[in-house]
């Protein structure tokens, strides 16, 4: 059993993020998006950015955790979830934006690489992703989970093989400059209808 399938790790986790704000995320993506759009986020988690992005888009949730999406399920009834791994990204739509809040860091080098392919292939023309990330050195794992940090530089390299990134906005979630948000449109030779 993986932490966030546990009922208790989950309200751990929720009672840590009680407070947060992704407010300055949020207009980057209303900068990058028209309203009514598909978007796939991908790790819904407890579904803190459902409501902001249900307001604005035409949402798909998803998550691996069958606790997460449970509870999604029950506080979003109108709203699609899927689940889903965020490697293979597996899906039959294509989306105009598929977005994520600190998920992918829970991904290796290599994973991230396969994800950021799988994602290419789940976009429409022109389409958009929206990542945050821990800025950091090197990895470790805390209760079980594997927290993959970047330096900025790094992690552009890595998303700059399919994207071309539009823009990004280091900001603090815990400490200064310990995130980065980026938001990058699939290269057109990338796309494949």
């Amino acid at each position: 059993m993986s932490y966030y399938d546990d009922s208790k790790s989950v309200d751990e986790y929720i009672e840590m993020c009680q407070g947060y704000d992704g407010s300055n995320i949020y207009e980057m993506v209303k900068n990058h998006l028209d309203n009514g759009q598909s978007v796939l986020e991908l790790g819904s988690g407890p579904g803190f950015d459902i409501p902001f992005l249900a307001n604005h888009f035409h949402v798909t949730g998803s998550d691996l955790s069958e606790e997460f999406l449970r509870r999604c399920r029950k506080n979003h009834p109108d709203i699609e979830f899927l689940q889903l791994d965020a490697k293979d990204v597996n899906v039959t739509s294509k989306y105009d934006c598929i977005y994520s809040n600190k998920v992918l860091h829970h991904l290796t080098v290599d994973e991230l690489s396969q994800s950021l392919d799988a994602q290419a292939n789940a976009l429409t023309q022109n389409g958009i992703i929206a990542h945050s990330f821990w800025i950091g050195e090197d990895s470790q794992e805390m209760s079980g989970l594997l927290f993959t940090f970047y330096r900025e530089r790094h992690l552009l390299e890595i998303i700059s093989k399919r994207f071309t990134v539009l823009s990004t906005l280091s900001y603090k979630e815990f400490e200064q400059s310990d995130s980065l948000f980026v938001i990058a449109e699939i290269k057109e030779k990338e796309y494949q209808a």
